[in-house]
């Protein structure tokens, strides 16, 4: 199976495991040291870091999260890809709902026949400043 089959069901799973908040199984869709690069924080590096950022975002009241992968690119030796696509992402604050969506990038990498992540990144679309 090529990434292009492979990696959009990795993200449907992923999917599937951030609405049941599992930390252990998001977690595992990371290289050893892999990073995820939300906006606004610092980035994430390593399994200790990574649990760091991904606790407190899984606590986050009434959470709803969508990754939609747009497309995907692999390398010709068929070890590296990356995918590009959108994401949508709410919960519940003591001042209501927050809503936010933008587009991400993630670079795979192919460990002993299994795809994890080495470089999460993602951004938001909606502006910083209104008004």
């Amino acid at each position: 199976m090529s990434a292009r089959e492979e990696i959009p069901a990795l993200v449907a799973k992923w999917n599937e495991d951030i609405s049941r908040r599992d930390l252990e199984a998001c977690l595992g869709y990371y290289a050893p040291d892999g990073a995820f690069m939300a906006p606004n924080v610092p980035a994430a590096r390593g399994t200790a870091a990574l649990r760091e950022a991904w606790t407190p975002l899984l606590s986050l009241p009434n959470l709803s999260v969508r990754i939609d992968t747009a497309s995907v690119e692999e390398a010709a030796a068929g070890d590296m890809c990356y995918e590009i696509g959108a994401w949508a992402m709410g919960f519940d604050t003591p001042a209501g709902r927050r809503e936010d969506h933008g587009k991400y990038v993630v670079v795979w990498k192919k460990f002993s026949g299994a795809w994890k992540a080495m470089a999460d990144i993602f951004n938001s679309d909606v502006p910083l400043l209104t008004g």
